[in-house]
């Protein structure tokens, strides 16, 4: 069965938002301690503990196989989806190479999502 590449775009959502709430469980950054003392922003992950795990394991694949493809999956989502954060952190790129990166990056990731099914 192929998945569509918007479901895996969310599972990626769902992912980051997982990772924010396990951050003992993940290597990945966190709010800020200011954030987290006001209170948390990031809505609860729709997702369950295999599938992140899943996700993840296709992110660090993607992070070993491609450094800077895999580092703008990351930002992307981490961020909230947002491009211009990705391009701040990364302006060598450029807007439209970053896109690229990340559209390349999710079916990527779509891709090793199916081979794991």
């Amino acid at each position: 069965m192929r998945r569509a590449v918007d479901e895996t775009a969310w599972l990626l959502e769902q992912w980051a938002r997982w990772s924010k709430f396990n951050t003992d469980n993940v290597g990945y950054p966190s709010s800020t301690p200011f954030a987290r003392m006001a209170g948390s922003s990031v809505r609860s992950p729709v997702i369950t503990d295999q599938e992140a795990a899943r996700v993840d394991l296709a992110v660090s694949k993607l992070r070993a196989r491609d450094e800077e493809m895999g580092e703008v999956v990351l930002l992307y989502y981490m961020a909230g989806e947002n491009l211009s954060h990705v391009v701040r952190k990364m302006p060598a790129l450029g807007r439209r190479k970053a896109g690229m990166l990340l559209n390349a990056g999710i079916a990527w990731i779509d891709g090793m999502l199916t081979l794991c099914n």
